[in-house]
């Protein structure tokens, strides 16, 4: 019998607390229905990606092979490794996610470095319970020293479990991730940028961010000179653009959905922005 997922939405601490004394921070943390997506310049954190059941296919970008992702397993993606799953088969992929920033390379000797890999698990239960438990520690009551104790206790567990090889290799031309500045708009921006695929609105972005609309509205035309929708706006096109180019086999359809877009929304607006659809870019 499968693991039962419970609904865990994503929660996300954006806003570290100041000072270096705790080794490494969960960023984001939930459970879901795993899409397609594409992130040409990785994640900005490490990924722990639990699958319950499903599966999918996984390649670090650049390089030809597919890694098969299936249930029981882990597949940990490094920061700044840029990289591409989609689902496979009939059955929903359905995973459990933590993402975390380390300061002091604590990780990294357990496994945790600079290579993605998978890990055939033995039990599920255990870890299901403390990706509960690091939801309920995160988002807006934010206890980053008991995150930060879960999350030891969760690798400690993989590390217990590792009865596999890893199974992913990693190119040389990982990209290194934006460095954001530590300020509410820095956070947001990466957050943007990490989730471009998600539907989001204002609401729900302010949400996350721990700052009312109208605040953060505020403070991104401050220092960027445009409101959060308009720069997710600007990247989603940006994005678009690199995909037309560098995934030929990949549907304008397709793009939309990694983008969070809807096709004939995305082709009006390419069109008004760069005087072509997006059909037309590509034949050109």
């Amino acid at each position: 019998m499968p693991t039962p997922l419970p609904r865990l939405p994503l929660r996300t601490n954006l806003h570290l607390p100041p000072g270096d004394d705790i080794p490494f921070h969960v960023y984001t943390v939930g459970t879901e229905q795993q899409a397609a997506i594409t992130r040409l310049k990785g994640f900005s954190a490490n990924q722990l990606f639990l699958t319950f059941s499903g599966g999918g296919l996984f390649r670090p970008l650049g390089r030809d092979k597919w890694d098969i992702v299936e249930a029981n397993t882990l597949l940990y993606i490094p920061a700044g490794v840029p990289h591409e799953y989609v689902p496979q088969g009939t059955e929903p992929w359905l995973v459990g996610y933590v993402t975390f920033v380390e300061t002091h390379g604590m990780l990294e000797g357990w496994g945790f470095g600079r290579e993605p890999y998978r890990l055939r698990l033995e039990s599920m239960e255990k870890l299901l319970e403390l990706i509960a438990d690091v939801w309920s520690a995160s988002g807006p009551q934010y206890d980053a020293w008991r995150c930060a104790e879960l999350l030891f206790t969760f690798c400690a567990e993989l590390k217990k479990q590792r009865i596999g090889e890893r199974g992913a290799e990693n190119e040389e031309a990982a990209a290194k991730t934006a460095r954001y500045r530590d300020s509410a708009t820095g956070s947001a921006v990466r957050f943007l940028h990490d989730h471009l695929h998600r539907k989001l609105t204002m609401t729900e972005l302010a949400s996350y961010a721990g700052y009312s609309a109208k605040q953060l509205n505020r403070l991104f035309r401050r220092e960027l000179g445009l409101t959060p929708m308009q720069y997710l706006q600007r990247i989603r096109l940006k994005t678009a653009s690199l995909l037309l180019v560098e995934q030929p086999n990949l549907t304008v359809r397709q793009i939309a959905a990694h983008i969070g877009m809807e096709p004939d929304y995305l082709a009006r607006l390419y069109r008004r922005v760069y005087g072509k659809t997006p059909a037309e870019a590509r034949r050109r």
